[in-house]
């Protein structure tokens, strides 16, 4: 291929992983009527107040590699798959970056799934993974339920979506505002598709599922107007138990500290929950605390959530800005240290590794 095409490309395909955009300014009038991250012009914006940089990277930005990640592969595990044969077992399986397979009790979830080798619309440049998926998506078990937690592509892949749907076309997917326009342009039928605003609720299979606020944005085009045009943000499942309380797991998806206020009214609303899946990757330099939680930030919020457990996510898989490949887990040990957590509460599983929840 021509060098200069492929160079405007990838320049093309960098600018889609952007995810600093500013706001969009309308002048329109106030709606009192219309929900405060619903902008007049059909886009969203986050509501809590914004703040500068948060200089919690644990290393100074001068110190900071001046190139993207350095990918390398890491170590893919095998074990515990006597868990999936279990009908009363639940369990969670890291494939790579913020995708999860959750078996719980027999019914198959899927997070951001993204088994693609290329975290970018076109399939030989962008983001590449620098280790295989954990686990195939062909030696999953079944999947039920897919959530999305925003339209990144790292989190929304096309190819991943199409292949899941055509295993399992009985598969519900549960995705925020204005992206199931998305999916139905990918051929995935409308009734497959369920799409919450923040705080909304509905029941699917044997769970109930909430939409909740983070601090984050989304993108999919190139142009700055299309900066913001669908919502994103986390998932609370919620599954009755045979006695006591519901069992509640949050997804957190994407997402930067912004105010605290967001988590603050997740944790009134479901506190404590029993799992939380929260990133621990790109955050370096400290401009990144924009839009991505550092370590210690995601630590704070497995606190704050009274999480009994939590499992690290966002990290190990594409290089996307320029924090070191081990520093997501390096720092989050310094934070779990600080903050008198122990390993096993905040667990950093490895490519593939089930681990076994709700005990």
């Amino acid at each position: 291929m021509n060098p200069v095409l492929l160079l405007l490309i990838y320049l093309t395909v960098n600018l889609l992983f952007c995810a600093c955009a500013g706001n969009v300014s309308t002048g329109a009038v106030w709606d009192k009527n219309r929900p405060a991250h619903h902008l007049p012009d059909g886009h969203f914006e986050n509501t809590d107040n914004s703040c500068e940089p948060i200089r919690d990277t644990m290393e100074l930005d001068s110190m900071v590699p001046r190139n993207r990640t350095k990918m390398y592969a890491l170590p893919i595990v095998r074990g515990n798959e006597y868990l999936w044969n279990d009908t009363a077992a639940t369990s969670a399986t890291w494939i790579g970056h913020s995708t999860y397979y959750i078996l719980w009790k027999n019914y198959g979830i899927l997070t951001d799934p993204i088994f693609s080798q290329y975290a970018s619309p076109i399939q030989f440049v962008g983001p590449r993974r620098g280790t295989p998926p954990g686990r195939s998506l062909d030696s999953l078990p079944r999947v039920d339920l897919v959530i999305i937690s925003h339209d990144h592509y790292d989190h929304l892949d096309r190819t991943s979506i199409a292949k899941i749907f055509n295993r399992w076309n009985g598969v519900t997917f549960a995705v925020p505002l204005k992206v199931a326009a998305i999916l139905e342009s990918w051929g995935i039928p409308s009734r497959n598709i369920v799409e919450l605003d923040w705080w909304e609720s509905v029941s699917v299979g044997p769970l109930k599922l909430t939409f909740v606020p983070a601090h984050h944005t989304s993108r999919r085009g190139i142009l700055k107007s299309s900066a913001k045009t669908t919502l994103w943000g986390g998932w609370v499942m919620e599954r009755a138990a045979v006695s006591g309380p519901s069992q509640k797991m949050w997804f957190g998806g994407d997402l930067a500290m912004g105010d605290g206020s967001y988590y603050k009214a997740i944790a009134e609303k479901f506190a404590p929950l029993d799992v939380s899946f929260l990133p621990i990757g790109s955050y370096k330099p400290s401009r990144y605390t924009r839009v991505h939680a550092s370590p210690r930030q995601s630590a704070q919020l497995h606190l704050l959530t009274q999480s009994r457990k939590s499992l690290a996510m966002h990290w190990g898989t594409f290089g996307m800005v320029y924090d070191r490949l081990e520093d997501g887990p390096k720092d989050l040990a310094t934070a779990r240290k600080e903050l008198n957590i122990s390993e096993s509460d905040f667990y950093v599983p490895k490519h593939g590794e089930i681990v076994p929840l709700l005990q």
